[in-house]
């Protein structure tokens, strides 16, 4: 009897944190397609006359598919660089013993204590200099500095519980180094691929402090920084149109999320035990 209480109890904890977590999503979405007038009058109700008009008019102004193609773009190279160079980096570090195999390791591991919000300044004066403010390069750089710590962490603890008879079974077949890694080791890393995929993805389309303080210019604007063009004049939002651009700019992440979600589970647990 103790335990199916303490079963009921548990689920029903479960579910107050799965409504506290969905709550706002729905809200979300059923605000984007009320009216106006409705909107403000009766923020918290359903919806009495579901309209589609904030839709077509935040797609009307044609900036909001500039400001996800810029999204796009910069998400994609930074995954690119995050994973090629974390994958590679991570395998040397596990697999290769140089005398300061532990130090570059360390130095990785410091990484992650250091403050987004102090390279600001000595970022912004950097670009200012070499004229790159405004562009998508000024965004993808921080993004892959602050993301190598972690990812580089996250494959060497991977490739730890690859045997090293593997390779060199490999070797004794003839394989090159680079082909070890292009045929074996890294197809053999698609979780943790996936996992720093996803998670980065996310991170990076819904960055805003970067995109905020290197990005004035509209042609390089991201999704983050897009939204602020729902602000008028006095601070007045158009609270239709925002909660719409909102809507539209978090799909892609979820869709993302959710679809990997089961690769993503298996990647963080990689390596947690053996067998």
């Amino acid at each position: 009897m103790k335990k199916k209480i303490g079963k009921i109890v548990f689920n029903l904890i479960i579910l107050l944190f799965l409504v506290i977590q969905l709550y706002p999503i729905i809200w979300l979405f059923m605000a984007s397609i009320k009216p106006t007038v409705e909107l403000s009058s009766t923020p918290f109700a359903l919806p009495h006359n579901p309209t589609l008009n904030n839709f077509i008019k935040v797609f009307s102004d044609g900036k909001i598919g500039f400001y996800i193609w810029n999204s796009i773009k910069v998400t994609g190279i930074s995954l690119l660089l995050i994973i090629a160079l974390s994958a590679t980096a991570g395998f040397a570090l596990a697999k290769f013993n140089f005398k300061i195999t532990k130090n570059i390791y360390g130095f990785f591991t410091f990484g992650i204590m250091i403050p987004v919000q102090i390279t600001l300044i000595p970022l912004f004066i950097f670009y200012s200099k070499l004229g790159v403010l405004n562009t998508s390069f000024s965004l993808i750089l921080p993004q892959v500095g602050f993301a190598l710590p972690l990812s580089v962490m996250m494959f060497c603890s991977f490739y730890g519980f690859l045997p090293n008879e593997l390779l060199e079974a490999a070797i004794v077949d003839g394989c090159s180094t680079y082909r070890i890694f292009a045929k074996i080791v890294f197809p053999l890393a698609r979780n943790t691929i996936i996992t720093i995929a996803s998670m980065y993805s996310i991170l990076i389309w819904n960055d805003f402090i970067f995109a905020n303080t290197f990005i004035s210019d509209d042609a390089a604007k991201t999704v983050a920084m897009g939204l602020k063009d729902y602000v008028g004049a006095f601070g007045n939002v158009d609270w239709g149109s925002t909660f719409a651009a909102i809507t539209i700019t978090i799909l892609p992440p979820m869709i993302v999320y959710f679809a990997l979600n089961r690769w993503v589970t298996a990647g963080m647990t990689m390596g947690a035990t053996k067998g």
